[in-house]
Order: C-alpha cells, then sequence, then structure tokens
C-alpha cells in the first residue's frame, strides 16, 4: 500500500521501482512476474494487463529492443555518444545553446538548469546559464534563448568553428555530460558518413513501422541508441540533424515524419501563416520523359466494375489529368475541387499498408497546387497508384493504376481515354411496374436510400422524382 494514501501503489510507480535495480535487459515475461508480485491482479488475464501496462510505458521508462525485451531508459541513453558543429555564434559567445544541444537526450521531466557538465577526467566544467533574446526582423519574431556559458572552457581549449565538441552521456536521469574536444584535424569523415546513415536507417527503420506517420524523436533516441551497435564509439551528428538532414524524413524538433507528408500541425499553421506550400514540388526531367505516355487504369473505389483507361504525356499536369477524368467519368467539368496524391508503400511491417502523399488540389477555374505539377515530375514507376478524389463534399474517390509506360503515337491528341468496361445495362425501376424495360441513365439517392439498392430511372421517368435526390448513373 502507498503510505501517504493506503491505496495501491500505481502500476508506472511499481516499474520505476523495478527498473531501478535492473541493470542490463529484462524479458517481458519477467517483468510481468515481478509487477504481479507486487500487485496482485482481478483481471482475467493477469499476465495480459501487466504486459499492456509495460507498453504503455515505452518511450517514458524504457524501450523495445525487441517484442520480448526492454530496457531501462537511463540505460538506453547511458554512454550514448554525439557531437556538436560549432557555429561563429557559438564561439563568440563561448557558450552552447540548450535547446538545440542537450534537450533531445535528456528526460522530458528535466529542468534545464540543472545540466552538469564534466571534462575528460571528469571534473565539473565551470558554467553558467544565460537567457538571450533574439529578434526576427524578417518576420518581426522575438523569443528568448537558454545558454550555458563555458568561458573558461572555451579559452583553454582555444576552440576553432570547424572543430566538433564530442558529447557523451554520462548520467541521462540527472543530466550529466561530458565533453571532449575533437580539433578539424582530426575528424574522420568517412567514419561519421558511416555513424550518420546507420542511424538516420535505424530511424526511417521505425519510422516506417511507426501506427502513425510519426515518432516522437526523443523516444526514438532512446530505441536507436538502445540497439546501435557500439553506442560508445565514433560519435555520430546529434539526432536531430540527422533526422533533418536525411531527405526521406523532416523534424519539427518533437516529431520525425516523413519529408513528404505528414506535416505537424505547428508546421502547417506556419505555413498557412507565411502564405507557403508545404507540398513537394516536382522534379525537373528531360526532354524525352516529357514525350512519354502514360497509362492509367481509373476505377471507382466504392464500384471497381466501372474503369476507364487514360493516356497523357509526361510534360502534361495534372490539371490536364483531372480533365481526362471527369470528361470520362462524367463529373462537371466546370465546377468543384479534385485532388491528387499518391499512395507510397510502407515497409518494415508484416502487411501492407500505405500512406498518402499529397500531390496538390486541382480548381478547373484557376490556379491551384496541382495546376502545373508535370506528370513526368512525378518520377512515377510502372505499379505506383495514384488516388484522385472529385468534389471535397461528395468526395467521389478513384485510384489510378500506373499500366506502363511508352511511346507517343503520331498524330494523336493527349490526354485520351483508351479503354472503358463493358456496360452492365440496369433498368428503369418504374418502368418496370407496368412491365417496360427501359434502360436507366438516373439513379435516385433518396430511393436508393431507403430500399437499400440502387433504383435507377430513365430519362422519362425521372421528373416523377424532382423532389428528390438525382444524379446522373454511370455505366
Amino acid at each position: 500500500m502507498s503510505p501517504d494514501t493506503g491505496k495501491p501503489p500505481n502500476y508506472s510507480d511499481i516499474l520505476s521501482e523495478i527498473l531501478a535495480s535492473v541493470d542490463g535487459s529484462i524479458s517481458t515475461e519477467e517483468l510481468s512476474t515481478l509487477i504481479l508480485q507486487k500487485r496482485p491482479s482481478t483481471a482475467k488475464d493477469p499476465h495480459a494487463a501487466a504486459l499492456q501496462k509495460i507498453r504503455a510505458e515505452d518511450g517514458r521508462q524504457l524501450v523495445y529492443l525487441d517484442g520480448n525485451h526492454v530496457l531501462p531508459l537511463r540505460l538506453a541513453y547511458q554512454g550514448a555518444r554525439y557531437r556538436i558543429r560549432l557555429t561563429k555564434i557559438i564561439i563568440n559567445k563561448a557558450a552552447l545553446p540548450i535547446e538545440s544541444c542537450f534537450h533531445h537526450y535528456l528526460p522530458t521531466w528535466f529542468n534545464s538548469d540543472g545540466i552538469r557538465l564534466i571534462d575528460s577526467q571528469g571534473k565539473l566544467i565551470l558554467s553558467k546559464y544565460l537567457n538571450i533574446q533574439h529578434k526576427e526582423k524578417k518576420n518581426k519574431v522575438e523569443y528568448q534563448e537558454a545558454f550555458i556559458v563555458l568561458r573558461e572552457w572555451f579559452r583553454l581549449k582555444n576552440l576553432d568553428s570547424k572543430d566538433h565538441i564530442l558529447v557523451t552521456v554520462e548520467n541521462w536521469e540527472q543530466g550529466v555530460f561530458r565533453l571532449e574536444c575533437e580539433r578539424f584535424k582530426d575528424q574522420r569523415m568517412d567514419l561519421l558518413a558511416d555513424r550518420n546513415h546507420l542511424m538516420a536507417d535505424m530511424l526511417y527503420k521505425m519510422l516506417e513501422s511507426a501506427q502513425r506517420e510519426s515518432i516522437l524523436i526523443q523516444d526514438a533516441g532512446a530505441t536507436v541508441y538502445a540497439k546501435m551497435p557500439d553506442k560508445g564509439g565514433y560519435p555520430a551528428d546529434h539526432i536531430f540533424l540527422i533526422a533533418h538532414n536525411d531527405p526521406r524524413m523532416t523534424t519539427d524538433g518533437w516529431y520525425i515524419h516523413y519529408s513528404d507528408s505528414g506535416y505537424s500541425p505547428l508546421e502547417k499553421m506556419f505555413a498557412r501563416t507565411l502564405g507557403q506550400s508545404l507540398l513537394k514540388a516536382g522534379e525537373p526531367f528531360t526532354k524525352e520523359e516529357g514525350l512519354q505516355i502514360y497509362r492509367f487504369h481509373a476505377q471507382f473505389v466504392r464500384k471497381p466494375s466501372i474503369w476507364r483507361e487514360v493516356e497523357i504525356q509526361g510534360n502534361q499536369t495534372l490539371l490536364d489529368l483531372d480533365r481526362i477524368l471527369r470528361k470520362a467519368f462524367q463529373h462537371d467539368p466546370f465546377d468543384h475541387l479534385s485532388g491528387f496524391s499518391q499512395r507510397v508503400v510502407r515497409t518494415g511491417i508484416p502487411r501492407k499498408r500505405y500512406r498518402e502523399v499529397d500531390l496538390g488540389t486541382v480548381n478547373p477555374n484557376e490556379y491551384s497546387e496541382g495546376s502545373e505539377k508535370a506528370i513526368a515530375g512525378l518520377k512515377l514507376q510502372v505499379g505506383d497508384q495514384l488516388y484522385y478524389v472529385y468534389d471535397f463534399g461528395d468526395n467521389l474517390e478513384h485510384t489510378l493504376d500506373l499500366q506502363s509506360i511508352g511511346s507517343m503515337e503520331i498524330g494523336v491528341g493527349y490526354p485520351r481515354e483508351v479503354a472503358r468496361n463493358e456496360p452492365k445495362y440496369e433498368y428503369c425501376f418504374e418502368c418496370q411496374k407496368n412491365g417496360e424495360q427501359n434502360v436507366g441513365n438516373w439513379i435516385c439517392s433518396t430511393c436508393s436510400y431507403k430500399a437499400q439498392r440502387e433504383m435507377v430511372l430513365c430519362e422519362k421517368c425521372r421528373s416523377k422524382h424532382e423532389d428528390h435526390y438525382v444524379d446522373k448513373f454511370m455505366y
């Protein structure tokens, strides 16, 4: 029982007590048994309940090495090494910015003014904390940045802006870091590139297998260092810098996400404020690529039996593709927005899963994000799939599978429709009441909803349902 409340200790406190005495990895089975010894459970499956509590502490108190073994967070960071690249501002101030140099290697609850820095002999480095006011004239933004001033240590080391500071996490919980100087002449850029590449691949693998399309950078860092071979070896760059510089990823300082999608609310807010687009621009392409012909098999998501095949030239745009799709599927050519995205397979997970990469919206009446984005600039390959939505109100969804990339035909105008499904005609349900069979060209959504099946009407009977919602029926 808790001495203060008389209530049983909560699972988080029990885990904290157990993990404090662990000096290496521990199996979830053993950890579950220890938890249930300290707090017996009345759950139908106590073991499963305990495992669920352990999973809830992932990134808070522990990290998973695999599906059955965990490591306390303090040990994941213990001995982790990284480097700080010096700038003229750091040299001139003889100070290290806390946010960009130490934040991601500390517990989330840690008070930054409690950081202690030691030298290579383990002696405390004299330091003081200073808040510096910054002003950005361009965006008229003022903010404070916290620094650790190390004037005497910088003077003794006589640091140059090309030198690096190597950092070792001595005690993650207490915020103790060991600093060393690496001169420019001693830097092994080949080893550094290898270490950065290794960490970037580990981060990207975690991103690909994440439940959502983002990972918390501090949780990711703990997992990377826990699984990294020789984490005390030649130091890689700061984990933020690695995620920021890898073309597959980006980070807002809190989360790592895909560089071509999954932007954070903060990034979206800033982009809207500045009138900027977060969408990736189309890639440059050659004249030959611009003349290639892309053949797509397009079909309704909700009714795949209705399909069209269209061809479009590489130097034509999403606006051109939108126009031929509207014509082929009988969508209004002058009304409603539409939008394109690319479906990208996510690797690193047992079952096939996709993420959506936004390519842009198309407005038939004015310029929009996708208006000038060329098909060849998307760098598609046969087998790739686009996702097309017409009318964001009704959300008429289509998939576009790229069937082939070939040469253009002389004397043919593009884009064009080249094939469509054989129509399976349905007859007007009003006419059938009188024993007649007339092909239905309209669908009454009101009657279809009531009957829970498609109720189609011919042109003559359409007027009988003028007070209902009636739309064009497609074959």
